[in-house]
């Protein structure tokens, strides 16, 4: 980055907040226009800008809390040898205290290398919207020819593409941010270490939050710049047909990771309250992440209950998933209902916290890049999936939540259930709700 723009973006941080951002609907996104134009290129790519600053800001915020983590009341010496008696607990040896400092030391830079790849990253993403809002990048918007047009087009997807693995970047920073605190509160009286913004679960939601919308606005440019006049708002989508494509991904995810897959039973669709149901506005690719990962945890969950069972007594197949699609008054609601083992405290605690996962294992990228699976994606492990899908949900009015079933639940005539999970999302019918900024 030149220093004209880092003095230009350390300029406009510094007088840009959240309250400048335009309040975003789905109402809104499709007023904006059936088509790109100057205008509405122009809107999104201030948006982008606007938006991806504060990010940068929050990020920059997030790594020097990280950084001087070193100078709190609990020492991360370069030279673990040297202790000072009045630090030093009398309970523990001077062994495992200077192994605990040194492996608080090891987390801390990995948290570290994450917030700064994470800032390089916004840095150069900024640049992009930026020099064409700016000097001689204005001709581009000015002269809104078909290869300019394809120009701007390329940028939204780069920003789109380039933050697709922000999250799981994000996701690491907090574990090991995480395990500093854990590592280091014995040598502290077990007092928390500090204050960590980078651990408050409302700092966290708000930066993710801000992350979906940027990447829903590159979306919705590129898609119209396809032709499709709603851009990423689908009008008359059908419901059964994005519930199955969805379903169909999940299943082939499960398969890739576990060998087997439990069948999954989609009932018709119920409507309650008026008959005269109309079509409404959805973000397909936010319902499909959703449907996904509450279908692949719903499956995940009856192998582990199936796989209890003695191989001698076990049924062929894991029993069935099934999946209501309900039509109410102000919600589409879908229903995951699995036969499965159910949440327990921990994973009731862990479902929804950001980078907590139930999972003994964590998914390692590197290695699933080099399989040779033809799907690399995880089945779990990341703790990144239900709260990502929920948030998808709740910028625009919606909801997600599990509540435990006990068994005797009937889902038919003639089907009653084993106990287990039934997950429930909302999707919001009124259009012109604005997401928070």
């Amino acid at each position: 980055m030149s220093n004209a723009a880092r003095k230009f973006q350390s300029s406009f941080l510094s007088n840009v907040n959240s309250s400048d951002l335009r309040h975003w609907s789905v109402r809104g996104l499709i007023d904006l226009g059936r088509c790109v134009t100057p205008e509405n290129t122009t809107t999104l790519l201030q948006e982008v800008l606007g938006r991806l600053a504060i990010q940068l800001g929050r990020l920059n915020a997030w790594k020097n809390e990280v950084d001087t983590l070193s100078e709190s009341s609990t020492p991360l010496p370069k030279d673990t040898k040297v202790i000072r008696a009045c630090n030093f607990p009398v309970s523990m040896s001077m062994k495992e205290y200077s192994y605990r400092v040194e492996m608080a030391n090891s987390e801390r830079e990995k948290s570290l290398k994450c917030l700064k790849d994470l800032i390089q990253l916004h840095e150069n993403t900024y640049m992009l919207p930026y020099e064409v809002l700016t000097g001689d990048g204005k001709a581009i918007l000015a002269s809104f020819t078909k290869p300019n047009q394809h120009y701007i087009n390329g940028i939204f997807d780069q920003i789109e593409t380039r933050h697709g693995n922000s999250v799981e970047t994000l996701a690491d920073a907090v574990i090991s941010a995480r395990n500093v605190e854990e590592i280091l509160t014995p040598l502290s009286k077990n007092e928390p270490v500090s204050a960590l913004n980078l651990l408050n679960d409302a700092s966290i939601e708000s930066f993710l939050h801000s992350r979906l919308l940027i990447q829903l606005l590159c979306e919705h440019y590129i898609t119209l710049n396809k032709g499709k006049p709603t851009g990423a708002i689908s009008l008359d989508a059908d419901l059964v047909d994005v519930v199955e494509d969805a379903v169909q991904d999940a299943k082939q995810i499960c398969d890739a990771n576990l060998g087997v897959c439990p069948e999954v039973v989609i009932r018709p669709i119920e409507t309650h309250g008026s008959k005269d149901f109309i079509a409404r506005p959805l973000i397909r690719s936010w319902s499909h992440h959703a449907i996904v990962e509450l279908s692949k945890n719903a499956m995940k969950s009856n192998i582990e209950r199936w796989e209890k069972v003695p191989s001698v007594l076990r049924e062929q197949l894991p029993p069935c998933v099934f999946i209501k699609v309900i039509r109410d008054t102000d919600h589409l609601c879908i229903q995951v209902v699995d036969q499965g083992v159910g949440l327990d405290e921990e994973r009731a605690q862990k479902a929804f916290r950001f980078a907590s996962s139930s999972s003994q294992e964590r998914w390692d990228r590197l290695q699933a890049q080099q399989s040779y699976c033809a799907v690399r994606e995880p089945l779990g492990s990341l703790g990144v999936g239900l709260p990502i899908s929920r948030m998808m949900l709740r910028v625009f009015g919606g909801d997600l939540y599990l509540v435990n079933r006990e068994s005797g639940v009937r889902i038919s005539e003639h089907e009653v259930l084993a106990s287990g999970c039934t997950a429930t999302m909302k999707i919001l019918y009124d259009d012109s709700f604005t997401a928070m900024n």
